[in-house]
Order: C-alpha cells, then structure tokens, then sequence
C-alpha cells in the first residue's frame, strides 16, 4: 500500500497567521459570540431569501478521477476565527445557538456563537477578534446525545453528565485513556455510550468495544473473537447503529451492530461485517452520517495497493454483510486522514469534511476539502478550504438556514468557519 506522507504530522507552523488557501480567507480572529435563545424559524425564511444552500442530490460517479479540488465554490460568511480553546468539539445546534462542547478534563464546557442570517452576496465575512488567551482540551472530544454529554476524563472514566448543568457528572465506565468514544439517543429518555478497553484473551490482550445504556453496568458490544479500534454511532429515529472498526495487521473489518429499547433493557442486534478493508495506515479512523434515509459509513482506507480514497459504506437496516463500497479516490496515501460526516438538512444528502493530499506527488500539501455524499454514496466536492498541515481534528454541522459550520486544527490552533454552499 502506498504512504506518500511518511513525515509525522507537525505542528501548526504559523499559528499566528488565519489558514491561507482560500480565495475569500479573511484572516485570523476567534471570540465566542453571544448565546442567542429561541427557535430557528425565522431563520429558516431568511436562509430562502439569503441563498439556497440546500443543495441536491450529489452526481460524482463513484470513481471519477480525483483531479483538483479547486477553489471552493462555497462562499465564507464567518471566520475564518481562531478558537479560544485548543483540541477538538463536538458540534450541536440550539435554536439560534451553535454550541461548540470541548472536554475539559471530563467535564464538557460549552462554547457557544450566535446563528445569524448569512449576509448578502458580496458582503465580508464576520471576523471577531482574536481571543487574548487560551486553553487546551482533551482528545476524545465529549459525545453528545440527547440533554446529555459523554466525555472521557484523564485515565479513560467515561462521565455523563447534563449538559449545561451545573451538577457533577457520574462516572458510569472505564476506558482505556485517549480512545474514541460514542454516544446515542434511544428516544426521549434513554442514552448509550459505547467505548474501548483492554480484555486479555486467548491471543493476548485486546482493545474490545462495550456498551453501557444511561448509567447501567456495560455489557459486552464487540462479537466473539472481534476486537475494536475506534467506533462511531448511526443515529437512526428511536434506534442507533454502533459501527465499529477492527483495525489488525492485514486487514480492516467493518462492523455494524443495531441496538434499540426492548421494555427497560438494551437489546442488541446481529453482529455484521459489512466491509473487510485490506492493510490499514497507522491511525485509521471514519465519520458515520444518514444521506436521506440511507445511512454511511465513511472511511479513508486503501483500496488497492497503489490506491487510496474514501469508502462509502451503505449501513443498512437492519445492517447486511459484504456490502459494496462506493469510492471517491484521493491522488495519493494519507496517514492519518481525518474525516467528519453530518447529514444535511436536504434530506437527501450528508455533508462531508475531509484531509486529503492536494496532489498524487509524494510530500504532496495537504488540504481540507469540503463535499457531500448523496444518497447512492458519491462523493461530489466543493473544493478546497483551507490548508490543512497538521490538521487533526475535524468537525461540522449545518444550521437552520442551511449554511454548514466547519472546525479544524490541531493541539497548537483550532479554527472556526462558517460558508453558505450551492
């Protein structure tokens, strides 16, 4: 298998400097904006009247060539702004509000910036100013499901927490510390979290997945003999779908696991291999999102030897084996390749943010590369954002008047933007 980039990611060179790449970059700045209360209906109006993000159906074949991304066709509206927090965050949107939710040592702290109209075509970005200090958060990033947070404090407990609250959070589970985490909503009442620790079995010890519901003894997510190295939850109605990868020397199984509310109890579905991926780059991750009412898993992962990209993986429902992957190519190998997925508000298709080498040359730039996925799993883009040198936490999501926010960075910057997309 191919790795073009076999330096180490670096640190941000010039963290000082606003990312540059972008045709409409405006520079550097970040400020928390003010927290702004009620529903999003009048927002809805004006994003009619503002431009239509919405968006449709995405056309790119399944395997065109990659070629350029290009300038993005995306138009900036807010930001680029430098973060007050370094490290990654979780995303949600509250009427007016985006809430941007950091884990500060296992207790989530919400950052929030006001929702306005997008301005006019033609008009400048919003820019606030930049922050005077700063402060670093812990990876994983805290999950949000429903009123409540999961974040993983220092040593691997797993917290719950009400978010907002001003109560402590209970510590329901035990973690193997820097691991992913993932949380759900089963309906109104009920969550789940699910997480990796270390079991020693017949082969040694092994990371495998676990699942707790609300703050219940955790049971046992990961099948027999399967092992589990980062894992992701596919929101789907009252239900969810736990996706796990079991990242091994020469291979990469894909599994899919339903869970849902049986009376008071979890009740936990087949377990499915829905793709077997073959030698896996160091440090593999994916994004899950629903494409209308079909859901993804979106993973970066080679697909031959010499040949690298994004596969899309229908989850169905209830999850099916040796599904066929549908590839958007990147030019070259990517190690890691960060990649965030959130469903659009269309209802037919899901945003995607992702790192990628710029060319197919070896040392080739790094960029970050805003598209969607439709509901068939093709990929289309919208171009490049911004450079994305040692750019390791990526994050999304789209508001009620249709303009989608974007967070990237690393452990030394974190940067948030805002763009309204055709």
């Amino acid at each position: 298998m191919l790795i073009a980039a076999l330096a180490m990611l670096a640190s941000c060179k010039n963290c000082e400097d606003a990312p540059r790449g972008s045709a409409d970059a405006a520079g550097a700045g970040a400020a928390d904006g003010a927290a702004v209360g009620g529903d999003g209906a009048s927002l809805e109006a004006d994003a009619a009247t503002a431009e239509d993000a919405g968006g449709g159906d995405a056309s790119a074949a399944a395997d065109e060539p990659y070629g350029d991304a290009g300038t993005s066709t995306c138009r900036l509206v807010y930001g680029p702004a430098e973060q007050a927090f370094r490290g990654p965050a979780a995303l949600a949107v509250a009427g007016r509000e985006l809430r941007l939710v950091t884990n500060d040592a296992g207790k989530p702290r919400i950052h929030s910036v006001a929702i306005t109209p997008p301005p006019p075509k033609g008009a400048p970005p919003v820019v606030p100013p930049r922050p005077s200090r700063f402060v670093g958060m812990r990876w994983p990033p805290c999950e949000l499901a429903g009123r409540f947070a999961y974040c993983q404090a220092p040593g691997g407990p797993v917290v719950r927490s009400v978010l907002g609250s001003t109560e402590p959070g209970k510590t329901i589970a035990k973690s193997r510390s820097g691991t992913r985490i993932a949380a759900a909503s089963l309906g109104p009442d009920h969550s789940v979290v699910a997480f990796l620790d270390v079991r020693r079995t017949t082969e040694g010890d092994m990371l495998q997945a676990f699942v707790a519901l609300d703050d219940h003894e955790p049971v046992r997510l990961s099948d027999d003999g399967a092992g589990a190295t980062t894992l992701r939850f596919l929101p789907r109605a009252d239900s969810a779908v736990a996706v796990y990868l079991d990242t091994r020397t020469a291979m990469v199984p894909i599994h899919a696991r339903a869970m849902s509310m049986k009376d008071k109890d979890l009740a936990l579905g087949d377990d499915a291999v829905v793709f077997v991926g073959g030698a896996p780059e160091r440090g593999i991750d994916f994004a899950v999102a629903s494409a209308g009412k079909k859901g993804f898993a979106f993973v970066p992962m080679p697909r031959e030897t010499i040949d690298f990209g994004m596969a899309a993986l229908p989850i169905e429902d209830p999850p099916k084996e040796d599904v066929a992957a549908v590839w958007s190519r990147y030019p070259n190998g990517l190690d890691p390749a960060p990649i965030a997925a959130a469903p659009a508000r269309d209802g037919k298709t899901a945003w995607i943010l992702r790192v990628r080498p710029r060319e197919q040359a070896p040392g080739s730039p790094r960029i970050l590369e805003l598209g969607k996925a439709d509901s068939a799993g093709a990929f289309t883009s919208f171009g490049e954002i911004a450079p994305a040198k040692g750019t390791t936490d990526v994050g999304l999501i789209e508001d009620p008047t249709g303009a989608v926010w974007l967070l990237y960075g690393d452990a030394t910057v974190t940067w948030l933007e805002r763009r309204v997309c055709p």
